[in-house]
């Protein structure tokens, strides 16, 4: 039985990374997560405790004890979200190396998509 929340960690310097993890917040479910910045002292320790590489270039989803990378992690958000959220759930029908390759396109240039917007806070 599951008992704690998913936690969602993040680059807190990417204002793209910013921008999803604040829509994610902004919906009826905001409460789902425990979100942390890859480089903040609880993110740093979650990376430890599941040894994961500080040099992740990945968003990470930790639920029931298990990480979850890059498109993985991306749909493991959109099933928790559940609603039309779940709609996003037919991409996983693209096999895994493809859709990692998407996802890191979109990390490589991820600073592009939003150079003048102010990194906002994220809440728990």
């Amino acid at each position: 039985m599951k008992t704690e929340k998913p936690i969602l960690l993040f680059d807190g310097d990417c204002k793209f990374c910013n921008f999803w993890v604040a829509l994610i917040q902004r919906q009826k479910v905001k409460h789902k997560f425990n979100y942390y910045p890859l480089n903040s002292p609880e993110g740093e320790k979650l990376l430890e405790k599941y040894q994961v590489e500080k040099a992740v270039d990945s968003v990470l989803v930790i639920d029931n004890k298990k990480v979850f990378y890059k498109s993985n992690a991306a749909f493991r958000v959109a099933k928790t979200l559940g609603g039309f959220w779940n709609l996003t759930l037919i991409l996983w029908l693209i096999p895994k190396p493809i859709r990692n390759w998407l996802y890191d396109i979109i990390a490589k240039n991820r600073n592009k998509f939003f150079k003048n917007r102010e990194n906002c806070e994220i809440h728990n």
